[in-house]
C-alpha cells in the first residue's frame, strides 16, 4: 500500500525555495555590479525584461517603478496599468499584513522569500513565490522576483484533498483501523478503533506512540509489529488479549506494512475487530446447545425434528428405540419411512394436519411394533420459522407413551360396562318382585282377606 510521505514533500519544497532564494540573491548581486557602470544599463534592462521570473521594482513607498514582460504575461496587465501604482492594488482586500510593514521587514532582513497572491487583470488571484531584496540604506528600493506556483498549489490542494479524503474514509469505516509510521506513532485512526479501545478522540492520540496510548499491549503483539515493519503480513482470527485489569478480550486482526513513494516501508496498518461479544455469545450458545442436547439425549419421551422436506435432522434415542434402531440410523431418513408403523386411517389424518396447519395437537397414534403389539403415543408437533424471512425451517415433535394409560382406560371402560349390565339385571329383578307382590295383594283382595304387601300399594308406580 502506498501512502504519501508529507514530511519529505515539505522538505523538498523548502529545498527548492532555498535554491530559488540563492539564485535571486546572486542575480541581484549581478545587477548591482552592472548598475555601477552606466554603460551597461541597457544590458540590465534587457536581462530584467526577458528573465523567466516575473520582476517588479518598487521604490521606498511600495510604488511600482518597473515591471518586466514575464510578469505582465502571467497577470494579463499592461505596463501602463501598473507603473506609478502602489503594489497594494494587486493584493486581496482581506490581506492582514500591510505593504509598509512587509517592506520594513525586508529592509531589516535585506532579503525575504515568501508566498503571496496577486490579482490578475481578469480578477482571479495567481499564487506566487516571491523573493524580495532591499537595495540602498536611506531610501531603499526593492527588487521583487515572482515565480508562478499555481501548478504546485494545485498539486498541494489535490494532495490535501486526497489526504482529507483518506482521513475521512478511515475515520468513518465500520472497521477498527489504525495507521502508524515506522516509529509506531499514530497517523490515522477510525472512529471504530477509538470506540473499540475506549479512546477519547483521534486528536488525543495522533502523533503519539502506539505503546504510550495502549501500554498494556502484550509482547506477542509488539513482536507482530516488528515483523510487519520488516515486511511481513501477520494476522489472527481468534486471539485472546488480557487487559491490565484482568479482563480478557478476543480480537480478529491483521497487521501489514505500508510503503512510501520510494518503495521503503513507511509504517504499518493494523486492522482490528473486537469479537469479545461474539465469543461470549458463541460460548453461551454452545453451552445452551450442549444443555439442550443433554436434555434431548436423556429424555425418556421420544423427540424428533425434521426439515421442510420431511428429512429427519435431529432425534433422540427414545425415538429411535420405538423402531429398534440406533439414533444414527434415524438421522437423514425421511419421516415418511416410519409412517408404515401407523394405521392408514391415522396416517392420512396425520399428514393432512401437517400440510394444513404445520402442527399436531394432542394426536393419539396407535403404532404397530415389530412383535405385533400396539403402543399408543400422544404426539404434539410445532413448526419453527426463520425470524427474518418467515420461512419454515423445521418442525419439532414430542411423543408420550400412553399405552399403559390406554390399557387402564380400557379396563375401566370394561368394568363400567359390566357394572352397567349388573345394574340392569338387578333393576329388572326388583321390578319383577314388585309385580309378584302386587299379584299376591290382588288375589287376597278377591278372597276378602287383608293384603300382605301394603308398601307395594303405596308405591307411586303401583
Amino acid at each position: 500500500m502506498l501512502i504519501p510521505c508529507f514530511t519529505e514533500g515539505t522538505m523538498y519544497v523548502l529545498l527548492i525555495a532555498i535554491l530559488f532564494l540563492i539564485s535571486c540573491v546572486g542575480f541581484v548581486l549581478f545587477l548591482r555590479k552592472k548598475t555601477d557602470h552606466p554603460s551597461d544599463e541597457n544590458q540590465v534592462a534587457t536581462l530584467l525584461r526577458y528573465m523567466p521570473e516575473g520582476y517588479i521594482g518598487l521604490d521606498a513607498h511600495g510604488v511600482i517603478r518597473e515591471v518586466n514582460e514575464t510578469y505582465l504575461t502571467m497577470t494579463g496587465y499592461k505596463k501602463s496599468d501598473l507603473i506609478g501604482k502602489s503594489l497594494d492594488i494587486l493584493f486581496s482586500p482581506t490581506r492582514k499584513e500591510t505593504l509598509v510593514s512587509q517592506l520594513k521587514t525586508v529592509e531589516m532582513q535585506k532579503s525575504v522569500l515568501m508566498e503571496t497572491e496577486h490579482r490578475c487583470k481578469g480578477g482571479a488571484f495567481l499564487p506566487f513565490e516571491v523573493s524580495v531584496t532591499s537595495l540602498g540604506e536611506k531610501s531603499p528600493a526593492f527588487m521583487c522576483f515572482y515565480r508562478d506556483i499555481s501548478l504546485r498549489k494545485q498539486s498541494e490542494l489535490s494532495q490535501k484533498y486526497y489526504t482529507d479524503l483518506l482521513r475521512y474514509v478511515i475515520e468513518h469505516t465500520k472497521s477498527a483501523i489504525a495507521i502508524h509510521d515506522k516509529d509506531l506513532n499514530y497517523l490515522y485512526v477510525s472512529q471504530k478503533y477509538l470506540d473499540e479501545y475506549g479512546l477519547k478522540d483521534a486528536a488525543s492520540i495522533i502523533g503519539r506512540h502506539h505503546y504510550e496510548v495502549l501500554p498494556d499491549l502484550p509482547q506477542k503483539w509488539r513482536d507482530v509489529h516488528k515483523r510487519a515493519l520488516a515486511g511481513e503480513v501477520v494476522s489472527a482470527e481468534d486471539d485472546p488479549y488480557v487487559r491490565a485489569d484482568g479482563n480478557v478480550e478476543y480480537t480478529r486482526w491483521e497487521c501489514r506494512p505500508w510503503y512510501s513513494q520510494e518503495g521503503a516501508i513507511g509504517g504499518i496498518i493494523i486492522y482490528t475487530e473486537m469479537i469479545t461479544k461474539q465469543k461470549n455469545i458463541e460460548n453461551e450458545l454452545r453451552e445452551a446447545k450442549n444443555y439442550l442436547e443433554a436434555l434431548l439425549t436423556h429424555a425418556n419421551a421420544p423427540i424428533v425434528v425434521w426439515d421442510a422436506a420431511f428429512t429427519i435432522t435431529l432425534a433422540n434415542q427414545s425415538f429411535a428405540s420405538m423402531f429398534e434402531q440406533h439414533v444414527n440410523e434415524v438421522l437423514g431418513k425421511k419421516l415418511t419411512e416410519y409412517a408404515k408403523h401407523i394405521p392408514e386411517e391415522f396416517r392420512i389424518d396425520l399428514f393432512r394436519q401437517l400440510d394444513e396447519n404445520l402442527e399436531i395437537t394432542s394426536s393419539e397414534l396407535a403404532m404397530l411394533q415389530k412383535d405385533g403389539s400396539i403402543k399408543t403415543y400422544l404426539w404434539n408437533a410445532s413448526p419453527i420459522f426463520n425470524p427474518t424471512s418467515g420461512e419454515l425451517v423445521a418442525t419439532i415433535a414430542q411423543g408420550q407413551d400412553i399405552t399403559q394409560r390406554k390399557q387402564i382406560e380400557q379396563e375401566n371402560a370394561q368394568q363400567l360396562a359390566q357394572l352397567k349390565r349388573w345394574y340392569a339385571v338387578m333393576t329388572h329383578r326388583e321390578d319383577r318382585i314388585m309385580e309378584l307382590k302386587r299379584e299376591v295383594n290382588a288375589l287376597l283382595k278377591k278372597e276378602g282377606t287383608p293384603i300382605r304387601y301394603a308398601a307395594v300399594e303405596e308405591s307411586p308406580n303401583a
